[in-house]
């Protein structure tokens, strides 16, 4: 871990070994372009290493309020370690904001990142660069239900240009807890308002702090607050608002540099602005030895980590039913055929598996659930499991259950199609979660 040009000691920077992930200044070292995000929203900013402009210091400054004001459009390029993501090649899709793409979506649909972005409407906007998704990197210990540990990292594909409008973000001292009222801005292409529409203008909006002995408050977040989150806000006029996740809290420091303390996790879902419910943010101090741990992780043999081109989500799709639940995932180069990398072969079409025949779930799903599955219940993306998620790549036998017993009203009744096949269902061993969408 390096440290800023001021001699503050800040992770604004980290080393990640790859041929090709360096970013590159007009002068200085290489850098390793990664993207800090959360998994309920967008990804937000820009970690490098090695910057030649020094960290947390846009070459256009914000324009600051000294009062909390709505939120409104920010300068041009004037927090530019703002990032968005996308997750198809021609921009948003199906009509939703980046923003919008709902938990775990992110690390699987999302193909690449913006950097130097200011206006969403303007799709060659100068200044701004699309980058693809190497490797998304979540935190082991992300829990969905309880919305901790919500912050992942994103490895870009490519080396990128450092400029005016595409600058490093600097990260805070391990541990630093922000003082109550402490001026911070929040940025983001959110909602304007509760219900009102998504913003094409980088928008910011000045976020007093609000200190974890206020936010836990019983009348306030109470305990849906941790110590490893910070809170900002909560005066009822101005919030992060829907679309905002994953969006920075930027805290500028004595000396005038910038720092993203936080990363927007949660708010109220009764309205974008209500008192006592400021935005709730991942706070980054709490995090930095595990950021720093899995930058430096070397890659492993024999692996090799390609970027996503073109991401063909099924048509009929439907989220509710979970139907036509396949999409095809374009890699962006060709990957040579090894002894660690072989293709799969697929199956005739309208084939059946008969019943109880043998087969393996592969993945890196978690080890064990807390709740002994039911045995009539088949494995299934909506099993209650909290065990820790594999490092190594785990198997399971899975024998096959039919459509006609799978499809019986106390298995999975009218939920299972013609379209799907039932694995498991003893009630011993099963795929579990973030298994969803490795092979049987």
């Amino acid at each position: 871990v390096g440290q800023s040009p001021h001699g503050s000691g800040r992770r604004g920077h980290f080393k990640v070994p790859s041929s090709a992930d360096t970013i590159r200044g007009e002068s200085g070292p290489t850098a390793a372009p990664l993207v800090t995000t959360t998994m309920l929203g967008a990804v937000c900013l820009v970690v490098l290493l090695g910057y030649a402009y020094g960290c947390g210091q846009p070459a256009v400054p914000p324009q600051l309020s000294s009062r909390v004001v709505g939120g409104v459009d920010a300068v041009a390029h004037s927090w530019p370690w703002q990032v968005r993501g996308h997750r198809d090649r021609d921009g948003d899709r199906d009509g939703d904001r980046d923003g919008d793409i709902p938990a775990l979506t992110l690390s699987s649909l999302t193909y690449r990142v913006v950097l130097g972005k200011q206006d969403l409407a303007e799709d060659d906007e100068p200044g701004s660069v699309a980058v693809g998704v190497e490797k998304t990197i979540v935190h082991e210990k992300w829990n969905s239900f309880l919305i901790i540990n919500d912050i992942a990292l994103v490895k870009l594909a490519e080396e990128v240009q450092e400029s005016d409008t595409i600058r490093a973000a600097c990260l805070p001292e391990a541990g630093k807890i922000l003082a109550n009222d402490y001026p911070c801005y929040v940025t983001g292409w959110g909602r304007i308002r509760t219900n009102g529409p998504l913003a094409d203008i980088l928008q910011q909006a000045l976020l007093p702090v609000v200190d974890y002995e206020t936010c836990s408050k019983r009348d306030w977040w109470g305990s849906n607050v941790r110590e490893t989150m910070v809170c900002a806000g909560g005066d009822g006029v101005v919030s992060g608002c829907n679309g905002d996740s994953g969006g920075p809290l930027n805290c500028q420091c004595d000396d005038g540099i910038w720092e993203v303390d936080g990363i927007v996790s949660f708010g109220s879902g009764l309205s974008c602005n209500l008192a006592k419910k400021p935005t709730v943010f991942t706070r980054v101090s709490a995090y930095i030895d595990w950021i720093n741990e899995d930058l430096l992780t070397d890659d492993e043999a024999g692996s090799v980590a390609v970027g996503v081109e073109k991401t063909i989500v099924h048509e009929k799709w439907n989220s509710f039913l979970v139907l036509n639940d396949i999409a095809l995932v374009k890699l962006a180069e060709e990957v040579q055929e090894s002894d660690t990398i072989r293709a799969a072969c697929l199956p005739d079409a309208g084939k059946i598996l008969a019943n109880d025949y043998p087969c393996y779930v592969t993945g890196w799903g978690r080890l064990r659930s807390k709740q002994r599955v039911p045995r009539r219940v088949p494995r299934g993306p909506w099993g209650g499991a909290n065990g820790p998620l594999a490092d190594a790549l785990q198997q399971a036998l899975l024998p096959v259950v039919d459509y006609e017993t799978c499809s019986k009203w106390d298995w999975w009744g009218s939920l299972v199609r013609s379209t799907m096949v039932c694995a498991g269902g003893d009630g011993v061993v099963s795929g579990c979660n973030v298994s969803v969408g490795t092979a049987g």
